[in-house]
């Protein structure tokens, strides 16, 4: 069994969810539950996208500097930046994101 498989099999309990709010101007903002990371798109799909890139920067940055990062409560975002990783891939990861509409 590869690692990559192994790796996925093992983080399959972590997903990326987001609250939706429709903006006064028609476009979507996205914002993460599981690391604080807020997005905006002139449509949701855009604003998927958007976020996905967000979450595959973020972890490329948590992991460069992992002993910076990977403290507090950011430590709590290591399997989410470990699937980013794994994945690496902005249209999978957006493929992943489960939004649900938002509270005010």
């Amino acid at each position: 069994m590869s690692e990559v498989v192994t790796m996925n099999m093992i983080d399959t309990g972590y997903i990326f969810s987001a609250d939706e709010f429709i903006e006064e101007d028609g476009s979507v903002t996205l914002s993460l539950n599981e690391i604080d990371l807020v997005e905006n798109g002139k449509n949701k799909e855009d604003a998927v996208l958007n976020l996905a890139k967000s979450i595959l920067e973020y972890a490329e940055d948590y992991y460069n500097d992992f002993s910076d990062w990977a403290v507090g409560d950011r430590k709590a975002h290591i399997p989410y930046v470990f699937k980013a990783l794994i994945i690496n891939s902005i249209e999978e990861i957006g493929g992943l994101i489960t939004c649900h509409p938002g509270k005010i």
